[in-house]
């Protein structure tokens, strides 16, 4: 299991630290729950954010794009790659759950049911009944 507190080990240079086996390395982060749930979150949170200033500055500069084809594809993108990482999550996992209660909290409510409503549209129900799956024991952290 990835130890938190040496994550910042990633950007030190120190060797010996390294020889002493302390470091968390890049490899050891990307195959843990929380990369996985942390990458999720972040991917859908911020393609908010950054989508609505992209459209509004292809709408600016050119009024002849279709902006709703590149509002889709930015969605599609965004979505699917944040299902690349969030489909690694078993519930089944005490450090899955351990990583789900680290980041859980509105932004993560909000991210998945997002991913559940992009599903929905894409008829793609597996992948929603996965996010509802998560998203219950999220849920379940507040009562």
């Amino acid at each position: 299991m990835v130890n938190a507190e040496n994550i910042f080990g990633l950007f030190s240079h120190d060797d010996e630290e390294l020889d002493r086996g302390r470091r968390t390395t890049y490899e050891e982060l990307k195959t843990s729950p929380v990369y996985y749930i942390g990458m999720y979150k972040k991917l859908i949170i911020n393609h908010i954010n950054f989508n609505k200033k992209v459209l509004k500055f292809f709408q600016e500069a050119n009024e002849e794009l279709n902006v709703e084809d590149i509002k889709e594809a930015g969605e599609c993108v965004t979505y699917n790659k944040a299902w690349d990482y969030i489909k690694s999550v078993d519930l089944n996992e005490t450090s899955h759950i351990n990583a789900l209660l680290h980041y859980s909290d509105e932004y993560l409510d909000t991210s998945l049911e997002l991913g559940i409503n992009y599903f929905q549209q894409q008829e793609e129900y597996e992948k929603c009944a996965v996010l509802l799956k998560i998203l219950n024991k999220v849920k379940s952290f507040e009562s």
